[in-house]
């Protein structure tokens, strides 16, 4: 609804259902959540002029400015809610609420490219391709929610930008701007210490193999030493692609690269 992104709680039983199954993981003794809605100071009551005070304001500003690196860091899982809810209309809802589909939608997007930028595939789970009545434990679930590939390489920060214009935002003239620096202060803080990177199996062909090389060839990535790109689609303009880069000095630290088409 407008006032409320979960009024019913299905995205919350379906992150419960998520956090579960990870849980299971004899390696995941506990997790910690963050949740922008809930872990973000909001307006209590917009509607009637009840909005954040003073501190709470200084809090949300503070907590926005560590999105970047909360959803980018080579170590965090980022769980990714990208349908609505059994049953959802969008010709249902109250006039002004926000009915975009996730990938339309431009913090939505942001978070999503964030997740994209240096983190192994099994770390930025789409729980959209969750199975409704599935007991999960940790392996299924990841390969539920990694199927069919769907995550694209990363985006220069520029590119990024571009594609932000095509996006939906409730409060596009201040969030767009500040989007951007964020994503490019997470680029540049997740490349610049990137020292592997795994993106094996994610359903990549030549394309994404030369948006790949385009990133690398910018430099971004000094200390990276091993790039796994197994288990893809990567073809002979791929691997032509990224060696041309290479030859030219990207990634002069790389030490190992795995490429195959399996």
């Amino acid at each position: 609804t407008k006032d409320h992104p979960d009024p019913r709680g299905a995205n919350l039983a379906r992150v419960a259902r998520a956090l579960k199954a990870l849980l299971s993981d004899p390696y995941i003794p506990r997790l910690g959540v963050f949740w922008d809605f809930g872990s973000l100071h909001q307006h209590p009551d917009p509607a009637n002029g009840v909005m954040r005070t003073e501190e709470q304001n200084a809090l949300f500003k503070q907590g926005l400015g560590c999105l970047g690196t909360l959803y980018s860091h080579q170590h965090t899982r980022v769980l990714r809610l990208t349908s609505f809810p059994d049953g959802h209309k969008a010709e249902d809802q109250a006039e002004g609420t926000n009915v975009a589909k996730y990938f339309d939608r431009g913090w939505c997007y942001t978070e999503q490219s964030w997740a994209g930028l240096t983190k192994a595939g099994h770390l930025s789970l789409d729980l959209g391709k969750m199975r409704a009545g599935v007991e999960y434990a940790w392996g299924s679930l990841v390969d539920d929610c990694t199927r069919d590939g769907g995550r694209c390489p990363p985006l220069l920060p520029s590119a990024f930008a571009a594609e932000l214009e095509t996006k939906s935002f409730t409060n596009g003239k201040d969030d767009k701007p500040l989007v951007k620096r964020l994503y490019e202060a997470a680029f540049e803080e997740q490349f610049g210490k990137a020292t592997e990177l795994y993106y094996a199996n994610l359903g990549w062909g030549d394309a994404e193999a030369a948006q790949l090389a385009e990133v690398l060839a910018s430099g971004a990535a000094p200390r990276l030493e091993t790039l796994y790109l197994n288990r893809n689609k990567i073809g002979d303009e791929g691997c032509k692609a990224l060696a041309a880069a290479l030859k030219e000095g990207a990634a002069p630290s790389l030490k190992e690269l795995q490429v195959d088409n399996k």
